[in-house]
């Protein structure tokens, strides 16, 4: 139950964290010749990693028998169906970019860093609002 009161925007912190590094890469690497900005679709992944959680642990509660999810065994069917994460291996897509380099180089340093802030603000979002649930859990509980 818990789970599925945060799960959406737990999955949302372990992506923006993924997408915090391939950012910070591409800004790294703007001065390099040859190197091609990348990132993810997050809406498509964050979608799609949420439609697996729902999937699995649907399946695993509707057949209640032995199975396999995410490197844990479940060997009775009283067990809890367990949750797969945000993968740790998200699909990257290369950038077209807006203006041809000489040199090859598709990253627009301006537009990273306007990507990679707007990045950080909705991960300091979902932090703030996973706060704010667990906040509110928790008062519900010593019934404040």
């Amino acid at each position: 139950m818990i789970d599925d009161y945060l799960s959406t925007h737990a999955n949302a912190l372990k992506l923006r964290s993924q997408r915090t590094k391939v950012l910070a890469s591409n800004i790294a690497n703007a001065d390099t010749p040859n190197y091609k900005a990348r990132d993810m679709a997050f809406a498509e992944v964050l979608r799609d990693v949420g439609g697996q959680q729902r999937f699995s642990s649907t399946r695993l509660a509707l057949k209640g028998m032995q199975g396999s999810t995410g490197g844990l065994s479940v060997t009775n069917s009283r067990h809890l169906a367990t949750r797969q994460s945000a993968s740790t291996s998200v699909p990257l897509m290369y950038r077209q970019p807006q203006e041809a380099a000489l040199d090859g180089n598709t990253v627009d340093k301006d537009l990273e860093q306007a990507r990679f802030a707007e990045n950080n603000v909705r991960y300091q979002a979902s932090l703030e609002f996973i706060k704010s649930r667990v906040s509110g859990l928790i008062r519900a509980l010593r019934s404040e």
